[in-house]
């Protein structure tokens, strides 16, 4: 089978979207499928076309203009129309390509992946919309989350586990460091939960007199203020950026303060125990209601992240326990049972296809997300955008495949304090 995966942004960017990608890729490869990567150039300088890992990648000019990114995905259409599946991932980018290129589309070959954070509390209608019209344009829909079905109310016709890669048999147990001790990785975000566990380090510390020690990698708008609160509080906090093997990391403290996903199973896979900060009810949920919830130790405030600290600090039988369960999950993680699951949904869409949209259909849809992507953001719908859409730019003013506007860079952190 050749497969088309299209994304926001793929290798050298890093993220948890460009990993599941990647490593969904090289386990279709290795069952012997073709597998190919059309995504944005997230940074000047990357080839147009190169070959990753065994994967095939081709890169349209995200930074330019939207005339200039039409043209020339209009000239590389071929690579839609060769593949017998072309994956989406995510709300945003199935827009852009209906934007691009609707009248050439085949909707019984396109299927969406909803991929885990795509959206924040409280989830506008406008999103829910989006998703609902979604499902018409596709001939099937993949969520990496329970949650997102409740959130979005839109059911999906599979919800796979990820993988795990290295997978946990083949990662050798390291020696648990004191109890003292914790990683973070992931966005620096007001809605993530590195506040909470900031909150936990100052109470550890001022109220418990632990000499609680935090490594934090990861970067967002928040990196500054932070580190400014870490230097104003004397806390045992250090920053070390945006880092591609964050995840080896995970071994060299007691406890990962994780709330995303793929970190909390890889944390999992490490044999260390997870406490998983949320801070609205979407987070709660994205935390409590998965496959790997029973095996970490969920907290909705920083008081309940220092309180569930200490408690395992102090009864190491008990975390020994709670590793080893969350240990016995991730031996079952593995890339090829997800490959497997969304080769099964393909081939049974394939089998049977609906009818494809007629051609004034389809051109109707690109026009009206023209139109859509001219339109002067409502403040609520630009309040939630960043999540939404996760515009990851390079530079100031530079152009990205969810809109038609420029947006302003990402944040960096890559010095510690």
């Amino acid at each position: 089978m050749r497969i088309l995966f299209f994304a926001h942004r793929y290798h050298p960017s890093i993220g948890g979207v460009e990993k599941y990608i990647h490593e969904l890729a090289r386990a279709l490869l290795a069952l012997g499928h073709e597998v190919s990567v059309l995504a944005g150039a997230h940074a000047d300088g990357l080839p147009q076309h190169e070959r990753h890992e065994g994967v095939v990648v081709h890169r349209f000019p995200a930074q330019r203009s939207p005339a200039r990114c039409r043209l020339w995905l209009w000239r590389h259409a071929h690579l839609l129309r060769r593949a017998d599946v072309v994956s989406v991932s995510n709300t945003h980018m199935l827009e852009y390509l209906w934007r691009m290129l609707g009248p050439l589309l085949d909707r019984r070959r396109l299927f969406l992946i909803r991929h885990g954070m795509g959206c924040v509390y409280p989830v506008p209608e406008e999103h829910r919309r989006r998703a609902r019209r979604s499902c018409a344009w596709v001939a099937g829909t993949i969520h990496d989350g329970v949650f997102i079905e409740k959130w979005l109310a839109v059911r999906p016709e599979l919800c796979p586990d990820q993988g795990l890669s290295p997978e946990a048999d083949t990662l050798a147990p390291a020696a648990e460091p004191p109890p003292t001790s914790a990683v973070y990785i992931g966005r620096l975000e007001p809605d993530s939960g590195i506040r909470l566990y900031l909150d936990a380090v100052r109470r550890l510390t001022r109220e418990h007199g632990l000499d609680f020690r935090l490594d934090v990698y990861g970067d967002g708008s928040l990196a500054e203020a932070l580190r400014a609160e870490v230097r104003r509080d004397c806390l045992s906090v250090r920053f070390f950026g945006r880092v591609a093997d964050a995840q080896t990391r995970i071994a060299h403290s007691c406890f990962a303060f994780l709330d995303g996903r793929m970190a909390i199973q890889e944390a999992m896979a490490r044999r260390r125990l997870v406490v998983a900060g949320y801070v609205d009810p979407l987070k709660r949920d994205y935390v409590c209601g998965e496959s790997f919830s029973p095996f970490l130790v969920p907290a909705g405030s920083g008081a309940e992240v220092a309180e569930r600290t200490l408690y395992y600090s102090n009864h190491p039988a008990e975390r020994a326990a709670l590793v080893a369960r969350a240990f016995e999950h991730a031996r079952g993680l593995r890339w090829s049972t997800t490959a497997g699951s969304f080769l099964a949904l393909w081939r049974e869409r394939l089998a049977a296809p609906e009818p494809n949209i007629p051609l004034l259909r389809r051109l109707a849809i690109s026009r009206a997300l023209q139109r859509e992507a001219t339109r002067p953001p409502s403040p609520l719908a630009n309040a939630h955008s960043r999540n939404c859409e996760k515009p990851g730019a390079a530079r100031s003013g530079q152009r990205t495949p969810t809109s038609d506007r420029p947006i302003q860079p990402r944040p960096t952190a890559d010095v510690a304090p």
